[in-house]
């Protein structure tokens, strides 16, 4: 699931590489906005569901992979 979300950031965010799984999500430029378009994708490519809520509570890959552990 992991590498899966730094793709996905990395995409959403354009960054151009893949963020490290303890950086902030909102510290590589996301927003509720591009929050939205990881959750639409990340249900896309593997079915799983978030809230945009959840970037708040969880704002780094690590913490947020944990949703779906």
């Amino acid at each position: 699931m992991k590498d899966t979300l730094k793709e996905i950031w990395k995409e959403i965010l354009e960054l151009d590489e893949l963020p490290a799984e303890d950086e902030s999500f909102f510290d590589l430029g996301g927003n509720s906005f591009s929050a939205a378009q990881v959750i639409a994708e990340l249900e896309d490519r593997t079915g799983k569901t978030a809230e945009v809520s959840d970037f708040y509570e969880r704002e780094t890959i690590a913490q947020f992979a944990e949703l779906f552990e």
